[in-house]
């Protein structure tokens, strides 16, 4: 089961972070999640006093937020009040809780914003790693269009799988798109047929297209797909624009012109004319597994500590064992991982260390007659 446990809304009371609530708000009835409040102040230098006041109506008006949220039948597990700079509060809160996504406004173009979200959204973009979804700044309505364009590379994969997930919860239709861009040919003595050229290119990159399509599960969704000719950044908001869609996700690690879209200079100006909403994801979805995601984690562990280990290089082998316990304590592979090493290296104490730490696990989760049938 895909489950999305805990969203993140950082808010100043603006307008464009109320648009955000009510779209966290959408988005927490699908999958059954939590989101939490979060509001950073960047004040410095003033009276103790001065500091507690406003603390005190911050933490008020968030109080008032987390009533409305939870009038809608939405759990809200905690209100944060951070001081420092906003995306580095945003990004350590959203890691601390283990957000699946980050909920923020576009902010708008009126002066008196004081969240200025062109300036946030862009820097965490860059240095966030977690899901990212910005709310346009305009009534939010259901989702029912979602547009994902896809370059092949991984980071698009991982967003169109994201997408199909959306588009199941909110019973969306979704287009999947690809942009290429064709050659143009302008030495008079070239022999190259730029038509048949951009022609031939075209029938490639409709067949790469469809493998990568193939990949993916669209079982029980209304979905179509349109391979474009065009500027990247021209043709998916044209394409967003056309398909008057609600949402668009895309992936912004990828290995063409996609990620200039929402990168760079002209942020600011693309999520102003960006027609819809928008997640970015990086390297975690925005709907995992719980069960595989953990699988995975461990996965990626315990194997090169594995190789360490056949490899002969012990210490190592250790090294990454022990991270790996404190990201996952009680771990049995990982502990008998440990085992094995100390074994190898010659350590007694520390194999019998942590070979009671084993069988103190077992029989707390299964109890001594379990304890006691098996050969450890």
């Amino acid at each position: 089961m895909k489950l999305l446990q805990n969203i993140l809304v950082p808010t100043d009371f603006s307008d464009s972070s109320e648009k955000a609530i009510e779209a966290s708000i959408q988005l927490a009835k699908e999958f059954k999640s939590k989101i939490t409040l979060l509001y950073v102040s960047s004040y410095e230098k003033i009276l103790k006093e001065t500091e507690i006041l406003l603390e005190e109506a911050i933490h008020e008006k968030l109080s008032v937020l987390k009533l409305k949220i939870i009038e809608e039948k939405v759990e809200v597990p905690d209100i944060i009040i951070e001081k420092g700079v906003e995306f580095e509060k945003i990004i350590e809160t959203a890691q601390e809780i283990d957000a699946n996504v980050i909920v923020v406004g576009s902010g708008s173009k009126n002066k008196n914003d004081k969240f200025k979200l062109g300036t946030t959204v862009e820097k965490l973009m860059r240095k966030n790693q977690i899901p990212l979804w910005v709310v346009k700044n305009e009534p939010v309505s259901p989702v029912r269009r979602i547009i994902c364009p896809v370059d092949y590379s991984d980071a698009s994969k991982r967003a169109l799988l994201n997408a199909i997930t959306i588009s199941k919860r909110f019973k969306a239709e979704l287009t999947v798109i690809h942009i290429f861009e064709p050659i143009e040919v302008t030495s008079i003595g070239s022999s190259v047929n730029s038509e048949e050229e951009n022609k031939n290119r075209r029938d490639k990159k409709e067949l790469e297209f469809n493998n990568f399509l193939n990949q993916c599960n669209f079982e029980s969704i209304k979905y179509n797909t349109e391979l474009l000719e065009g500027v990247p950044f021209l043709e998916i908001l044209r394409a967003a624009k056309k398909k008057s869609s609600d949402l668009l996700i895309m992936g912004t690690t990828g290995k063409t012109g996609l990620s200039k879209l929402l990168m760079g200079s002209v942020t600011e100006k693309v999520t102003r004319e960006l027609p819809c909403s928008f997640i970015t994801t990086k390297t975690k979805d925005i709907t995992d597994d719980y069960l595989e995601s953990f699988i995975r984690g461990v996965e990626s562990i315990i194997n090169p500590a594995n190789l360490h280990l056949q490899n002969g290089n012990y210490e190592q082998a250790v090294e990454k064992f022990m991270l790996g316990l404190k990201q996952y304590p009680d771990n049995i592979p990982i502990l008998m991982g440990l085992v094995e090493s100390y074994k190898a290296i010659g350590d007694v104490q520390k194999v019998n260390f942590y070979e009671a730490y084993i069988k103190e696990i077992l029989n707390r989760l299964w109890g001594e007659d379990y304890l006691n049938k098996i050969k450890f």
